[in-house]
């Protein structure tokens, strides 16, 4: 028994969709892992990024009122 083009073309959609929504699955699943094993990490880089910025922000607005002083 033949199938048309157009039923194959269908069942071709809902396989790479189905292969697609697994694969996207899998890649969460991985970098939920990766974060899990770096959480220290991340969190001390986090707290890094405030501190530069804050005192970036800080030093900014000293040398804008001194300059407009």
């Amino acid at each position: 028994m033949q199938t048309s083009p157009w039923r194959r073309a269908v069942h071709h959609v809902r396989d790479t969709a189905a292969l697609a929504g697994r694969a996207l699955a899998r890649r969460a699943r991985r970098l939920r892992g990766w974060a899990r094993a770096r959480r220290r990490t991340a969190l001390s880089q986090l707290l890094r990024g405030i501190c530069f910025g804050s005192g970036s922000g800080l030093i900014t607005l000293i040398v804008f009122w001194l300059t407009h002083r």
